[in-house]
């Protein structure tokens, strides 16, 4: 039953004492309200009315561009931009960074100044003043990668200077060893801290060109990290600009991360990661003037994983052979590729004296010849997300490997073991 409504009276009594001339009065007014007014009287008035609204339309379509292009836009640049913009169209997908108030924000920007720290040269003065650690001393960055104090960055930022490691919480500590990866040119370095945030490595077969990512490097003026978009422009890049630089090696870092945009000297060392502050990469400085490749994740994560498991050094293995990639190489004779666009086909190059199977290796010793092409590697197939050398790296000395070869028309297995780097 409904509840009757509060200061509501009921008129229902008060019917039979109407006033006649009162309900005449109210039948004319509701006749005056509803009457519809001619055509003639209202076209000019209605003309003028749909011209002050277009108006108004373009006067807002105006102001709403002026907003976004002066207001709107600055407002959003929270993070710093580099000196060449990610494109619009390259970011597709950074609304979980561009609201400061937002607790996902938050929450990346605090897990990454954790995660990152900062080399700098070592400094000792007489004065206070002097010993205080200026920007000219920062030589580059790198990441935690054990709660114990082991951290990762790559040769060319420590290689010339005695330095010291500083963490977010601006905390300096001597470096106490240190361990070379040669395959990938990264450093491990331990220094004695303990609870230390560890970074997690991304699975780049989830990363897209077009995905837009991070890159984080120490920075003490700007409370620990300074963070700048970019996204990957090239996943399996190397130098082609002539042909012996085809020749990739089993045994060396056969290619790296090329970003959209190119970076100072002060990013070497910086980690690039994804939406879930996971580690794809880490720029390091190759002799060009800007900073622009990154070693991929994997290279990383198998260098971290090997030592991790060894403790005192990082194996790395050994097959033996120089080939040419097949999903990146045009214009192989149909007699070398034997019409296959994946692959690996062994070859080497009399000019700088290399050979496409290393005398001694466990590649001569399964008898691999030149011309030979590997498909597989153990039944992974080598192609243009898995090189061959990738495929060979996430294995360890002393493990056999079945290869799958394609030689002279016909297709054969060979079983290898891997040897120690």
């Amino acid at each position: 039953m409904p509840k009757p409504e509060k200061n509501k009276k009921d008129f229902s009594a008060d019917e039979p004492n109407k006033n006649p001339d009162k309900e005449e009065v109210i039948r004319e007014i509701y006749q005056q309200e509803f009457s519809v007014p001619s055509f003639s009287k209202t076209r000019a008035g209605g003309s003028k009315v749909f011209i002050f609204y277009l108006l108004m339309s373009v006067i807002a379509g105006f102001l709403s561009g002026f907003i976004q292009d002066f207001w709107f836009d600055d407002y959003t640049r929270t993070l710093v931009e580099p000196k060449e913009a990610v494109t619009e169209e390259q970011v597709l997908d950074l609304n979980f960074l561009l609201n400061e108030e937002d607790q996902a924000y938050q929450d990346v920007l605090s897990q990454l100044k954790s995660q990152v720290v900062g080399f700098y040269k070592h400094r000792a003065g007489e004065d206070i003043l002097d010993s205080l650690y200026l920007e000219n001393d920062f030589l580059g960055s790198g990441m935690i990668i054990t709660s114990d104090g082991w951290l990762l960055t790559h040769q060319s930022v420590i290689e010339t200077e005695d330095y010291v490691v500083i963490t977010a919480d601006k905390k300096i500590f001597e470096p106490l060893s240190e361990v070379v990866d040669q395959f990938s040119g990264a450093v491990l370095v331990q220094i004695a801290a303990q609870d230390r945030s560890p970074v997690r490595f991304a699975d780049l077969n989830t990363v897209q060109p077009t995905k837009p990512l991070l890159v984080s490097r120490y920075a003490a003026q700007n409370h620990g990290s300074d963070i700048v978009k970019s996204a990957v422009q090239k996943f399996s890049y190397h130098d082609q600009a002539q042909g012996s630089d085809f020749l990739l090696s089993s045994d060396k870092i056969d290619h790296y991360l090329k970003l959209v945009t190119d970076f100072d000297a002060v990013y070497n060392g910086a980690v690039l990661v994804n939406e879930n502050v996971e580690v794809v990469g880490l720029l390091f400085y190759s002799g060009r003037p800007d900073i622009r490749l990154a070693i991929p994740g994997y290279y990383l994560a198998s260098a971290v994983n090997n030592f991790l498991a060894n403790r005192n050094e990082i194996m790395r293995s050994a097959l033996g052979v120089h080939y040419v990639d097949l999903s990146e190489s045009l214009g192989l004779a149909p007699a070398v590729s034997e019409g296959k666009t994946n692959g690996a086909v062994l070859l080497g190059n009399a000019a700088k004296n290399i050979l496409a199977v290393n005398e001694g290796s466990p590649a001569a010793q399964a008898e691999l010849k030149a011309g030979d092409i590997i498909l597989k590697v153990n039944n992974e197939d080598v192609d243009e997300r898995n090189s061959l050398t990738k495929l060979i790296q996430d294995y360890t000395p002393g493990q056999e490997l079945t290869l799958l070869v394609r030689r002279a028309g016909q297709e054969i297995e060979v079983k290898v073991v891997l040897a120690e780097l």
